[in-house]
Protein backbone atom coordinates (compact mmCIF):
# COMPACT_ATOMS: atom_id res chain seq x y z
CA UNK A 1 0.00 0.00 0.00
CA UNK A 2 2.68 2.68 0.90
CA UNK A 3 4.29 1.45 -2.41
CA UNK A 4 1.33 2.56 -4.37
CA UNK A 5 1.48 5.94 -2.35
CA UNK A 6 4.41 6.88 -4.20
CA UNK A 7 3.65 8.74 -7.86
CA UNK A 8 3.78 6.28 -10.59
CA UNK A 9 7.11 8.11 -12.36
CA UNK A 10 8.62 7.34 -8.82
CA UNK A 11 7.76 3.97 -8.96
CA UNK A 12 8.65 3.38 -12.35
CA UNK A 13 11.76 4.81 -12.02
CA UNK A 14 12.28 2.58 -8.33
CA UNK A 15 11.43 -0.75 -10.27
CA UNK A 16 13.57 0.06 -12.91
CA UNK A 17 16.44 0.51 -10.41
CA UNK A 18 15.87 -2.57 -9.11
CA UNK A 19 15.38 -4.73 -11.90
CA UNK A 20 18.95 -3.31 -13.01
CA UNK A 21 20.22 -4.36 -9.74
CA UNK A 22 18.68 -7.72 -9.90
CA UNK A 23 20.30 -8.85 -13.17
CA UNK A 24 23.40 -7.10 -11.73
CA UNK A 25 23.24 -9.45 -8.57
CA UNK A 26 22.59 -12.76 -11.35
CA UNK A 27 25.72 -11.67 -13.53
CA UNK A 28 28.12 -11.49 -10.37
CA UNK A 29 26.74 -14.19 -8.89
CA UNK A 30 28.61 -16.69 -10.43
CA UNK A 31 32.45 -15.78 -9.77
CA UNK A 32 32.44 -15.86 -5.98
CA UNK A 33 30.70 -19.81 -6.61
CA UNK A 34 33.38 -21.28 -8.86
CA UNK A 35 35.22 -23.53 -6.48
CA UNK A 36 31.57 -24.86 -5.83
CA UNK A 37 30.66 -25.18 -9.18
CA UNK A 38 34.10 -26.95 -10.22
CA UNK A 39 33.47 -29.66 -7.31
CA UNK A 40 29.94 -30.45 -8.01
CA UNK A 41 30.43 -30.80 -12.01
CA UNK A 42 33.88 -32.35 -11.74
CA UNK A 43 35.52 -29.86 -14.24
CA UNK A 44 38.80 -27.62 -14.64
CA UNK A 45 38.08 -23.76 -13.67
CA UNK A 46 38.98 -23.38 -17.16
CA UNK A 47 35.75 -25.41 -18.09
CA UNK A 48 34.27 -22.79 -16.77
CA UNK A 49 35.38 -20.27 -19.16
CA UNK A 50 32.18 -21.72 -21.63
CA UNK A 51 30.34 -20.15 -19.12
CA UNK A 52 31.13 -16.46 -18.82
CA UNK A 53 31.98 -16.49 -22.34
CA UNK A 54 28.06 -17.30 -22.88
CA UNK A 55 26.50 -14.63 -20.92
CA UNK A 56 28.42 -12.49 -22.98
CA UNK A 57 27.69 -13.49 -26.03
CA UNK A 58 23.58 -13.03 -25.03
CA UNK A 59 24.20 -9.79 -23.42
CA UNK A 60 25.58 -7.83 -26.35
CA UNK A 61 22.92 -10.16 -28.64
CA UNK A 62 20.43 -8.53 -26.88
CA UNK A 63 21.75 -5.19 -26.58
CA UNK A 64 22.37 -5.00 -30.15
CA UNK A 65 18.44 -6.06 -31.17
CA UNK A 66 16.41 -5.55 -27.96
CA UNK A 67 15.27 -2.22 -29.63
CA UNK A 68 13.66 -3.94 -32.78
CA UNK A 69 11.49 -6.38 -30.20
CA UNK A 70 10.79 -3.34 -27.77
CA UNK A 71 9.85 -1.04 -31.11
CA UNK A 72 7.49 -3.92 -31.82
CA UNK A 73 6.26 -5.08 -28.60
CA UNK A 74 6.14 -2.16 -26.18
CA UNK A 75 9.22 -1.57 -23.17
CA UNK A 76 6.84 -2.74 -21.01
CA UNK A 77 6.16 -6.37 -22.21
CA UNK A 78 10.10 -6.61 -22.92
CA UNK A 79 10.61 -5.76 -19.46
CA UNK A 80 8.12 -8.20 -17.94
CA UNK A 81 9.79 -11.09 -20.38
CA UNK A 82 13.06 -10.07 -19.33
CA UNK A 83 12.66 -10.19 -15.85
CA UNK A 84 11.02 -13.80 -16.26
CA UNK A 85 14.06 -15.06 -18.32
CA UNK A 86 16.64 -13.94 -15.75
CA UNK A 87 14.77 -15.41 -12.67
CA UNK A 88 14.21 -19.06 -14.73
CA UNK A 89 18.25 -18.57 -15.81
CA UNK A 90 18.58 -18.51 -11.73
CA UNK A 91 16.68 -21.54 -10.92
CA UNK A 92 18.42 -23.41 -14.01
CA UNK A 93 21.72 -22.16 -12.75
CA UNK A 94 20.79 -23.46 -8.56
CA UNK A 95 19.79 -26.77 -10.41
CA UNK A 96 22.92 -27.30 -12.87
CA UNK A 97 24.39 -30.59 -13.12
CA UNK A 98 26.49 -30.27 -16.49
CA UNK A 99 28.52 -27.44 -17.96
CA UNK A 100 26.52 -27.26 -20.53
CA UNK A 101 23.40 -26.58 -18.78
CA UNK A 102 25.39 -23.84 -16.97
CA UNK A 103 26.47 -22.36 -20.30
CA UNK A 104 22.85 -22.22 -21.15
CA UNK A 105 21.82 -21.08 -18.28
CA UNK A 106 24.38 -18.29 -18.49
CA UNK A 107 23.11 -17.80 -22.02
CA UNK A 108 19.77 -16.82 -20.97
CA UNK A 109 20.66 -14.74 -18.40
CA UNK A 110 22.93 -12.59 -20.46
CA UNK A 111 19.87 -11.80 -22.91
CA UNK A 112 17.48 -10.85 -20.24
CA UNK A 113 20.08 -8.57 -19.27
CA UNK A 114 21.04 -7.26 -22.34
CA UNK A 115 17.29 -6.71 -23.33
CA UNK A 116 16.39 -4.84 -19.94
CA UNK A 117 18.44 -2.00 -20.47
CA UNK A 118 17.60 -1.11 -23.55
CA UNK A 119 13.62 -1.93 -22.38
CA UNK A 120 14.06 0.79 -19.34
CA UNK A 121 15.62 3.95 -21.40
CA UNK A 122 12.82 3.26 -23.83
CA UNK A 123 10.41 3.49 -20.99
CA UNK A 124 11.92 6.97 -19.28
CA UNK A 125 11.09 8.59 -22.70
CA UNK A 126 7.43 8.39 -21.42
CA UNK A 127 7.37 9.40 -17.64
CA UNK A 128 11.18 11.12 -17.26
CA UNK A 129 11.49 14.63 -18.32
CA UNK A 130 14.46 15.77 -20.34
CA UNK A 131 16.04 17.54 -17.20
CA UNK A 132 16.15 14.31 -15.04
CA UNK A 133 17.16 11.92 -17.62
CA UNK A 134 20.89 11.66 -16.90
CA UNK A 135 19.97 11.24 -13.10
CA UNK A 136 17.76 8.08 -14.09
CA UNK A 137 20.06 6.49 -16.74
CA UNK A 138 22.65 6.68 -14.16
CA UNK A 139 21.13 5.03 -11.34
CA UNK A 140 19.75 2.36 -13.70
CA UNK A 141 23.04 1.40 -15.43
CA UNK A 142 24.86 2.31 -12.23
CA UNK A 143 23.52 -0.52 -9.96
CA UNK A 144 24.14 -3.11 -12.51
CA UNK A 145 27.44 -2.36 -12.47
CA UNK A 146 27.12 -2.89 -8.68
CA UNK A 147 26.16 -6.38 -8.62
CA UNK A 148 29.96 -7.86 -7.10
CA UNK A 149 30.09 -5.75 -4.17
CA UNK A 150 27.02 -7.73 -3.12
CA UNK A 151 26.99 -11.25 -4.27
CA UNK A 152 30.06 -12.27 -3.16
CA UNK A 153 28.61 -11.63 0.79
CA UNK A 154 25.41 -13.02 -0.89
CA UNK A 155 27.40 -16.37 -2.47
CA UNK A 156 29.54 -16.25 1.04
CA UNK A 157 26.73 -16.66 3.34
CA UNK A 158 24.70 -18.93 1.42
CA UNK A 159 27.73 -21.71 1.56
CA UNK A 160 28.33 -21.19 5.35
CA UNK A 161 24.62 -22.29 5.66
CA UNK A 162 24.97 -25.05 3.82
CA UNK A 163 25.55 -24.95 -0.07
CA UNK A 164 26.14 -22.18 -2.90
CA UNK A 165 23.10 -22.91 -4.56
CA UNK A 166 21.21 -21.11 -1.67
CA UNK A 167 22.44 -17.91 -3.30
CA UNK A 168 20.73 -18.70 -6.48
CA UNK A 169 17.48 -19.36 -4.73
CA UNK A 170 17.65 -15.88 -3.60
CA UNK A 171 18.55 -14.70 -6.44
CA UNK A 172 15.75 -16.61 -8.06
CA UNK A 173 13.31 -15.68 -5.64
CA UNK A 174 14.30 -11.80 -5.41
CA UNK A 175 14.15 -11.46 -9.84
CA UNK A 176 10.79 -13.35 -9.33
CA UNK A 177 9.42 -10.72 -7.25
CA UNK A 178 10.11 -7.98 -9.14
CA UNK A 179 8.57 -9.64 -11.57
CA UNK A 180 5.29 -9.86 -9.51
CA UNK A 181 5.52 -5.90 -8.47
CA UNK A 182 6.38 -5.49 -12.47
CA UNK A 183 3.45 -7.08 -13.90
CA UNK A 184 0.82 -5.10 -11.35
CA UNK A 185 2.48 -1.72 -12.88
CA UNK A 186 2.93 -2.67 -16.29
CA UNK A 187 -1.02 -3.64 -16.34
CA UNK A 188 -1.78 0.42 -15.48
CA UNK A 189 0.59 1.56 -18.45
CA UNK A 190 -0.72 3.24 -21.75
CA UNK A 191 0.23 1.53 -24.29
CA UNK A 192 0.52 3.10 -27.77
CA UNK A 193 0.82 1.44 -31.24
CA UNK A 194 4.35 1.67 -33.46
CA UNK A 195 4.52 4.72 -35.91
CA UNK A 196 6.14 4.34 -39.42
CA UNK A 197 9.82 4.63 -39.02
CA UNK A 198 11.85 6.50 -41.10
CA UNK A 199 15.10 4.71 -41.24
CA UNK A 200 17.57 6.90 -43.51
CA UNK A 201 17.01 9.52 -41.10
CA UNK A 202 17.77 7.53 -37.83
CA UNK A 203 21.11 6.14 -39.50
CA UNK A 204 22.38 9.79 -40.30
CA UNK A 205 21.33 11.05 -36.89
CA UNK A 206 22.64 8.16 -35.40
CA UNK A 207 25.75 7.22 -36.86
CA UNK A 208 28.28 9.37 -34.32
CA UNK A 209 26.25 7.71 -31.17
CA UNK A 210 27.07 4.26 -32.86
CA UNK A 211 30.51 5.20 -33.38
CA UNK A 212 30.92 6.65 -29.98
CA UNK A 213 29.60 3.79 -27.98
CA UNK A 214 31.69 1.16 -29.95
CA UNK A 215 35.17 3.55 -28.80
CA UNK A 216 33.36 3.18 -25.41
CA UNK A 217 32.25 -1.11 -25.14
CA UNK A 218 36.27 -1.11 -27.06
CA UNK A 219 38.00 0.32 -24.53
CA UNK A 220 36.41 -1.28 -21.58
CA UNK A 221 37.03 -4.21 -22.57
CA UNK A 222 40.60 -3.08 -23.34
CA UNK A 223 40.34 -2.30 -19.65
CA UNK A 224 39.09 -5.24 -18.03
CA UNK A 225 39.86 -7.94 -20.39
CA UNK A 226 43.63 -6.97 -22.48
CA UNK A 227 45.10 -5.34 -18.98
CA UNK A 228 44.63 -8.71 -17.26
CA UNK A 229 45.65 -10.85 -20.03
CA UNK A 230 48.34 -8.75 -21.27
CA UNK A 231 50.35 -8.79 -17.71
CA UNK A 232 49.64 -12.50 -16.89
CA UNK A 233 51.01 -13.45 -20.83
CA UNK A 234 54.19 -10.87 -20.56
CA UNK A 235 54.53 -10.34 -16.50
CA UNK A 236 53.78 -13.65 -15.53
CA UNK A 237 51.07 -11.25 -12.97
CA UNK A 238 47.39 -13.13 -12.21
CA UNK A 239 45.10 -10.45 -11.39
CA UNK A 240 42.18 -12.98 -12.81
CA UNK A 241 39.40 -12.59 -10.12
CA UNK A 242 41.84 -10.18 -7.85
CA UNK A 243 39.59 -9.21 -5.21
CA UNK A 244 40.59 -5.57 -4.73
CA UNK A 245 40.62 -5.41 -8.77
CA UNK A 246 36.89 -6.95 -8.97
CA UNK A 247 35.69 -3.86 -6.10
CA UNK A 248 37.78 -1.26 -7.84
CA UNK A 249 36.09 -1.96 -11.17
CA UNK A 250 32.74 -2.20 -9.77
CA UNK A 251 32.68 0.73 -7.99
CA UNK A 252 34.59 2.56 -10.76
CA UNK A 253 32.28 1.72 -13.30
CA UNK A 254 29.24 2.41 -11.02
CA UNK A 255 30.52 5.53 -9.52
CA UNK A 256 31.37 7.00 -13.46
CA UNK A 257 27.77 6.61 -14.66
CA UNK A 258 26.24 7.57 -12.02
CA UNK A 259 28.73 10.65 -11.41
CA UNK A 260 27.73 11.48 -15.69
CA UNK A 261 24.31 11.06 -14.90
CA UNK A 262 23.88 13.94 -12.02
CA UNK A 263 26.44 16.12 -13.98
CA UNK A 264 24.76 15.84 -17.04
CA UNK A 265 21.40 16.98 -15.68
CA UNK A 266 23.04 19.56 -13.13
CA UNK A 267 24.44 21.42 -16.85
CA UNK A 268 20.99 21.25 -18.51
CA UNK A 269 19.76 22.72 -15.80
CA UNK A 270 21.99 25.06 -15.33
CA UNK A 271 22.78 25.93 -19.13
CA UNK A 272 19.40 25.56 -20.27
CA UNK A 273 21.14 23.77 -23.32
CA UNK A 274 20.79 20.32 -23.91
CA UNK A 275 24.04 20.00 -26.08
CA UNK A 276 26.68 20.93 -23.66
CA UNK A 277 24.51 18.62 -20.93
CA UNK A 278 25.06 16.25 -23.89
CA UNK A 279 28.80 16.77 -25.16
CA UNK A 280 30.85 17.72 -22.12
CA UNK A 281 30.58 14.46 -19.96
CA UNK A 282 31.56 11.94 -22.93
CA UNK A 283 33.90 14.21 -24.55
CA UNK A 284 35.93 14.79 -20.90
CA UNK A 285 35.06 10.68 -19.61
CA UNK A 286 36.77 9.97 -23.49
CA UNK A 287 39.71 12.18 -22.91
CA UNK A 288 40.78 10.94 -19.69
CA UNK A 289 40.49 7.51 -19.93
CA UNK A 290 42.92 8.47 -22.65
CA UNK A 291 45.55 9.91 -20.42
CA UNK A 292 44.44 6.75 -17.98
CA UNK A 293 44.86 4.58 -20.77
CA UNK A 294 48.70 5.71 -21.53
CA UNK A 295 50.11 4.65 -18.40
CA UNK A 296 48.10 1.70 -17.76
CA UNK A 297 50.13 -0.92 -19.68
CA UNK A 298 53.95 0.11 -18.19
CA UNK A 299 51.93 -0.44 -15.10
CA UNK A 300 53.21 -3.94 -13.35
CA UNK A 301 52.71 -4.37 -9.36
CA UNK A 302 48.76 -5.10 -8.69
CA UNK A 303 48.35 -1.99 -6.30
CA UNK A 304 49.41 0.47 -9.88
CA UNK A 305 47.16 -1.57 -11.74
CA UNK A 306 43.96 -1.55 -9.41
CA UNK A 307 44.49 2.03 -9.66
CA UNK A 308 45.04 3.13 -12.99
CA UNK A 309 41.79 0.61 -14.24
CA UNK A 310 39.85 2.36 -11.60
CA UNK A 311 40.62 5.36 -12.64
CA UNK A 312 40.34 5.08 -16.36
CA UNK A 313 37.14 3.37 -15.83
CA UNK A 314 36.01 5.79 -14.20
CA UNK A 315 36.40 8.38 -17.08
CA UNK A 316 35.01 5.97 -19.26
CA UNK A 317 32.11 5.40 -17.75
CA UNK A 318 31.06 9.01 -17.64
CA UNK A 319 29.73 9.08 -21.40
CA UNK A 320 27.37 6.28 -20.69
CA UNK A 321 24.57 8.36 -19.40
CA UNK A 322 24.41 10.92 -22.11
CA UNK A 323 24.81 8.49 -24.86
CA UNK A 324 21.96 6.25 -23.92
CA UNK A 325 19.93 9.68 -22.96
CA UNK A 326 20.28 10.31 -26.53
CA UNK A 327 18.08 8.34 -28.47
CA UNK A 328 15.21 9.82 -25.93
CA UNK A 329 16.52 12.98 -27.21
CA UNK A 330 16.86 12.73 -30.82
CA UNK A 331 14.18 10.03 -31.66
CA UNK A 332 11.42 10.91 -29.87
CA UNK A 333 8.92 8.73 -31.27
CA UNK A 334 10.81 6.18 -31.96
CA UNK A 335 13.56 5.81 -28.50
CA UNK A 336 13.54 2.18 -29.39
CA UNK A 337 15.01 2.56 -32.65
CA UNK A 338 17.36 4.84 -31.55
CA UNK A 339 18.54 2.42 -28.50
CA UNK A 340 19.39 -0.23 -31.37
CA UNK A 341 22.13 2.09 -32.69
CA UNK A 342 23.59 2.25 -29.04
CA UNK A 343 23.54 -1.60 -28.40
CA UNK A 344 24.44 -2.06 -31.72
CA UNK A 345 27.48 -0.15 -31.49
CA UNK A 346 28.79 -1.58 -28.30
CA UNK A 347 28.15 -4.97 -29.57
CA UNK A 348 29.97 -5.25 -32.57
CA UNK A 349 32.67 -3.73 -30.66
CA UNK A 350 33.44 -7.07 -28.64
CA UNK A 351 33.78 -8.83 -32.24
CA UNK A 352 36.72 -6.51 -32.25
CA UNK A 353 38.03 -6.29 -29.02
CA UNK A 354 41.62 -5.93 -28.12
CA UNK A 355 41.98 -9.61 -26.09
CA UNK A 356 40.57 -10.87 -29.48
CA UNK A 357 42.76 -9.24 -31.93
CA UNK A 358 45.56 -9.94 -29.69
CA UNK A 359 44.72 -13.59 -29.81
CA UNK A 360 44.40 -13.71 -33.29
CA UNK A 361 47.19 -11.57 -34.45
CA UNK A 362 49.99 -12.48 -31.70
CA UNK A 363 50.44 -8.63 -31.59
CA UNK A 364 49.63 -7.23 -28.01
CA UNK A 365 50.38 -4.05 -28.51
CA UNK A 366 47.71 -3.25 -30.89
CA UNK A 367 44.92 -2.60 -27.39
CA UNK A 368 47.02 0.65 -26.18
CA UNK A 369 48.38 1.22 -30.14
CA UNK A 370 44.26 1.60 -31.66
CA UNK A 371 43.04 2.28 -28.15
CA UNK A 372 44.45 5.70 -27.66
CA UNK A 373 43.40 7.40 -31.22
CA UNK A 374 40.17 5.94 -31.10
CA UNK A 375 39.64 7.50 -27.47
CA UNK A 376 41.25 10.72 -28.76
CA UNK A 377 39.05 10.65 -31.55
CA UNK A 378 36.15 9.80 -29.41
CA UNK A 379 36.26 12.93 -27.50
CA UNK A 380 36.21 15.53 -30.52
CA UNK A 381 33.73 13.30 -31.91
CA UNK A 382 31.59 13.96 -28.42
CA UNK A 383 31.76 17.44 -28.38
CA UNK A 384 29.90 17.10 -32.08
CA UNK A 385 26.48 15.28 -30.52
CA UNK A 386 23.77 16.79 -31.70
CA UNK A 387 20.66 16.30 -29.15
CA UNK A 388 19.38 19.25 -29.87
CA UNK A 389 18.87 18.06 -34.08
CA UNK A 390 15.73 15.21 -34.19
CA UNK A 391 15.25 12.97 -36.78
CA UNK A 392 14.43 14.88 -39.92
CA UNK A 393 11.20 14.59 -42.21
CA UNK A 394 10.78 11.95 -44.91
CA UNK A 395 10.97 13.87 -47.98
CA UNK A 396 7.03 13.38 -49.72
CA UNK A 397 6.10 11.21 -51.52
CA UNK A 398 5.69 12.41 -55.58
CA UNK A 399 1.91 13.89 -56.58
CA UNK A 400 -0.11 12.36 -58.76
CA UNK A 401 -1.36 13.89 -61.52
CA UNK A 402 -5.61 14.94 -61.12
CA UNK A 403 -7.67 13.62 -63.84
CA UNK A 404 -7.36 15.22 -67.03
CA UNK A 405 -3.37 16.54 -66.34
CA UNK A 406 -0.85 15.34 -68.36
CA UNK A 407 1.97 12.94 -66.35
CA UNK A 408 4.90 14.96 -65.00
CA UNK A 409 8.78 14.46 -67.26
CA UNK A 410 10.76 11.63 -66.23
CA UNK A 411 10.07 7.82 -66.12
CA UNK A 412 6.17 8.26 -66.87
CA UNK A 413 6.93 10.26 -69.76
CA UNK A 414 9.20 7.51 -70.88
CA UNK A 415 6.98 5.13 -70.65
CA UNK A 416 4.54 6.74 -72.24
CA UNK A 417 3.58 5.92 -75.85
CA UNK A 418 4.75 8.22 -78.31
CA UNK A 419 2.02 9.91 -81.17
CA UNK A 420 1.79 8.22 -84.38
CA UNK A 421 2.87 10.48 -87.45
CA UNK A 422 0.75 10.90 -89.55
Amino acid sequence: MMFKKIPIRGRILALLTLGSLAVGLDRSGLAPAVEGLRDALHVPSPALDITFGAYSFGFFLALALAGLLIERLGSARVLLGCGVLAAVAMLSTMGTVHVIMLAISRLLLGVAAGGLLPAATVLLAQWVPQQERGTAQGLIHSVYWLGPLFAGGMVASAEWLGSWRGAFLILAALTAGWCFLWFQMSAILPRTDPLPIYWRGHFSRFLLPFGLAFAQSWAIALVIDWVPAYQLETWHLNIFGSAPLTGVIAAAAGGGVLAGGFASDWVLQDSGNIRPARQLLPGLGFFGAALGMFAMPGQHEIDSIVLSTGVTLFFLTLATASLWSLPLDISAEHPAIGTLFIGLGAALAQLVAPLRLAHMTGFWWLGPTLGLPMLMAAGIGAFNLRPDMGIPEPPPPPAEPEEGEEAPAGKNAKNAKKPKKH
